[in-house]
């Protein structure tokens, strides 16, 4: 321990010191006689015990004893004196000092126990120095990648834009979000996932300037707060630089995890003038960069701004679409080829908005997809679909046990495990046979899909259940995805019947369905063909021997109530 003896009697400082020195410690001891000395010894380093002499207290000791009390270390000061009186006691106790002894009481024994408190004191209020220090390192960084978090990120900004308005210069937020990161934590665990945002957060610190913040909002979502912007070139610099560090593979347990980052871009003061607005341009535009294919960095427009909120705006509604009862069904009919009669059709999902009218499939199953609904939804149609075709089975309505049911699926429908146990339950609540339904799947789903999905499919194929490949033609699927998963009808993309030449029915198209028809028949596969609009594509697929057609030359999508009544149903019922 180290002691420092404040005395300006010098027969004291020697009494004060040899007591400490018969005691069964070594001490460290310095000895000085005023308080200006004893103010430079503290400066100099710490001490763990202070005896300082009270009549120095009342003389020069005031900035002594104020010093010990705004330091961090040497606290405990022992106040020494001659007089024996209570109130000198409390006067020293209230300068500051931890205990008052009267000079003629020095003895080892006393001097050790006040030694031992100043060590324990010291042991405590380092361990407060140390829970301090952890309780702000806990408020200020990220526990997982050390960054700043969202608390500081808050704080850096309001004080960035002060210090902008102050001194009239630029400032830029970038905004980055990982794509498919979702994915990685669901396929590899999140244990892989934190490895993974740890990596990216030391190769994203290496591209920040100095002086710009770094932090990490949550999630998958950092955050770049970047200072004094004299150029707007150096933000794309910057994100060159980012893009540049992810592009390569980030390797984990071995395994290379290939990770890119869609970025939102925002700038003082062009995008508003505020931290919240110029957070919400930032994220606005981070939105528009995942819409427009991931990978990019897009900077805030007013126009980006107004088509994020309206599909924000869709987005809320959607979730109360199904409880508002806002979804339903249309069914559009599919032919025979060569007899042209009525033999399977397709139910095919249709959103109502209540001021919106008509909301495209084509826009919300996605939007559906991104916010995980999907699952929620596809299971709507599915037991509606087949309560409506139960019905018509029951009122023998002229639908031959040949006659089927096509129900579509999404990609992530098909990463449900128990969707073929659903389906089946589904098809014995209704008395279904399951040869008479089709689950319709796109190419792309294919290829979107984890390995879970071709396992979905072959448990949905055991059931009896027909599975239907649509869109074929776009460009996705391959001729081993035929082989290996258990297709029984192929649908072939209505851009090709579009193309036909009217005027030359031997034209490249032609050709092209001819090869993919030659193709199904090889494969023992039936086929149907989409977006038949016109007698010339009729001939020219009855001519090329297709199984099924199915389009608006023989009727559009109709609700269930006007398929009843539709002239398709109705020769069925003739010649029944």
């Amino acid at each position: 321990m180290k002691i420092l003896i404040i005395d300006e009697n010098k027969a004291d400082q020697m009494h004060s010191a040899d007591a400490l020195n018969h005691t069964h410690y070594t001490f460290e001891i310095d000895q000085m006689d005023t308080a200006e000395a004893g103010l430079l010894a503290v400066k100099a380093q710490a001490y763990d015990l202070i005896l300082l002499d009270y009549p120095l207290l009342i003389a020069s000791g005031m900035e002594l004893i104020n010093e010990l009390n705004a330091s961090e270390m040497g606290r405990v000061v022992v106040m020494l004196s001659h007089a024996d009186k209570d109130e000198t006691a409390m006067k020293c106790l209230e300068q500051g000092a931890q205990d008052f002894i009267i000079k003629s009481e020095i003895t080892p024994s006393r001097l050790m126990s006040i030694a031992m408190q100043a060590r324990q004191c010291k042991k405590i209020e380092g361990e407060l120095l140390e829970s301090r220090s952890q309780l702000q390192r806990l408020a200020e960084r990220d526990t997982l990648t050390n960054l700043s978090n969202r608390y500081m990120f808050e704080i850096g900004l309001e004080q960035g834009l002060a210090l902008s308005k102050r001194h009239n210069t630029g400032m830029a937020l970038l905004v980055l979000d990982l794509d498919n990161f979702k994915n990685i934590n669901d396929t590899m665990g999140h244990g892989v996932g934190d490895t993974l945002l740890q990596t990216v957060a030391k190769r994203l610190t290496k591209t920040v300037r100095g002086g710009d913040m770094l932090c990490r909002l949550g999630g998958d979502e950092f955050a770049i707060l970047m200072h004094d912007l004299e150029e707007p070139e150096l933000i794309d610099y910057l994100t060159k630089r980012i893009f540049e560090t992810m592009r390569e593979p980030l390797i984990v347990d071995g395994v290379e995890v290939h990770l890119t980052v869609s970025i939102g871009v925002a700038t003082y003061p062009g995008c508003g003038e505020g931290a919240n607005q110029l957070l919400k341009c930032a994220d606005i535009a981070m939105y528009q960069s995942k819409d427009s294919g991931r990978n990019q960095v897009v900077f805030y427009s007013s126009d980006v701004h107004e088509r994020i909120m309206k599909r924000v705006e869709l987005e809320r509604d959607l979730h109360s679409a199904v409880s508002n009862k806002e979804f339903y069904l249309c069914y559009q009919p599919q032919v025979n080829c060569e007899t042209e009669e009525m033999i399977g059709i397709e139910a095919l999902i249709r959103w109502k908005h209540p001021e919106k009218g008509l909301v495209s499939p084509e826009d919300f199953i996605p939007m559906a997809e991104k916010i995980s609904l999907i699952n929620d939804i596809g299971d709507w149609v599915f037991e509606t679909a087949f309560a409506q075709y139960s019905k018509w089975r029951s009122q023998k309505i002229a639908f031959s046990d040949n006659f089927s049911l096509s129900v579509n699926v999404s990609a992530l429908q098909l990463e449900q495990s128990d969707l073929a146990e659903r389906v089946e339950k589904w098809l014995k609540e209704y008395d279904l046979p399951a040869s008479s339904i089709e689950i319709e799947v796109t190419e792309t789903s294919l290829i979107n899909g984890s390995a879970g999905c071709a396992t979905v499919l072959c448990k949905l194929a055991a059931l009896g259940v027909k599975l239907s490949l649509d869109d074929f033609g776009t460009g996705y699927s391959s001729l081993a995805q035929l082989q290996e998963l258990p297709f029984s009808v192929l649908k072939v993309d209505k851009s090709f019947v579009k193309s036909i030449d009217q005027d030359n029915e031997t034209n490249d198209t032609a050709l092209f369905l001819e090869g993919i028809n030659a193709l199904a028949k090889i494969l023992k596969i039936e086929t149907v063909v989409e977006g038949v609009e016109t007698e010339t594509q009729i001939q020219i697929c009855q001519r090329l021997d297709f199984d099924r057609l199915q389009g608006y030359y023989y009727a559009q999508p109709m609700s269930a109530e006007a398929l009843e009544h539709s002239s398709l149903l109705q020769q069925l019922d003739a010649k029944k």
